[in-house]
């Protein structure tokens, strides 16, 4: 018997893409699953499109459930309702403007291992050609340094429910980064994750919705998370995080570079160096 899974879809004014999403998960090739989508106050559009597709939903899936938030109120409140309403073993998002492929949950529930955070694989941009590796049974394991360096993980994973509702899911005060910052925590608390090579999730970038990052948000974002999380840091992963803070902040990297040529080039001084830099930025 198949454990269920619970598939978190949470949408706002994308009625077409979202349709496109919602029979991704129609054709998995997994049967037990369970689609629930959190509608973040959209106009009458989304809501129009889900009565089209409720009777095939019903159908297909073991559980279907369509909420509509009062009021905007952000994608991670959203998510967060999305994964209080589960009632699956595991858990899985996916992003409205994004889709998957028929065999992604089959794939990822069946290496599922419990002694790991989650299981992720490969995800592939539609407007970027890009190479997988063909062993699907060779894999990365995510340790917290990685993680804690950068997202190397993507914006989708499936854990139970157990796990992601015991770290709290998403933080409402982290808007941009927010799946990284579920991911260190799922990783502090319950060890490494397990990447494979395999892409059975398809983000676009190709669609005409604005996706580019201004950078002072993403410099708020990666601060937010630098100081929520630097005493997990080793002293090489805040080197890192540090150089791209005064990166996103406008310091060239020659300016970067001449901080790390002095005579002494020992790790403490570049400590030293860098954070007397973010003092004069901040």
């Amino acid at each position: 018997m198949q454990e269920l899974v619970s598939v978190i879809i949470t949408t706002h004014n994308r009625e077409d893409l979202l349709e496109r999403a919602i029979r991704s998960v129609i054709a998995q090739d997994y049967l037990a699953i369970e689609l629930i989508v959190i509608d973040d106050f959209s106009n009458e559009k989304t809501s129009m499109l889900i009565d089209s597709l409720r009777d095939e939903c019903e159908q297909r899936f073991i559980r279907f459930v369509y909420q509509r938030n009062a009021i905007n109120s952000g994608s991670n409140f959203s998510r967060n309702c999305g994964y209080a309403l589960s009632q699956g073993k595991f858990v899985t998002g996916l992003d409205d403007d994004d889709y998957f492929l028929p065999e992604r949950i089959s794939l990822l529930v069946s290496r599922y291992n419990d002694k790991y955070a989650f299981v992720c694989d490969t995800l592939t941009r539609l407007d970027k050609d890009r190479e997988h590796a063909k062993n699907i049974d060779t894999y990365r394991v995510i340790g917290l340094q990685d993680i804690l360096c950068e997202n190397v993980v993507g914006n989708q994973v499936l854990t139970t429910r157990e796990k992601l509702m015991s770290v709290g899911c998403f933080s409402l005060e982290i808007k941009q980064q927010q799946d990284r910052d579920v991911w260190i925590k799922l990783i502090a608390n319950f060890g490494p994750g397990l990447k494979y090579p395999f892409s059975t999730q398809m983000v676009d970038a190709e669609h005409s919705d604005n996706r580019i990052t201004k950078q002072i948000k993403k410099y708020t974002s990666y601060r937010k998370l630098y100081f929520k999380f630097r005493d997990l840091m080793s002293e090489e992963t805040k080197s890192n995080n540090l150089f791209q803070l005064m990166s996103f902040r406008g310091m060239s990297a020659v300016k970067m570079n001449r901080l790390l040529m002095g005579k002494k080039k020992d790790l403490k001084l570049r400590m030293k160096l860098f954070r007397r830099a973010l003092k004069a930025i901040f």
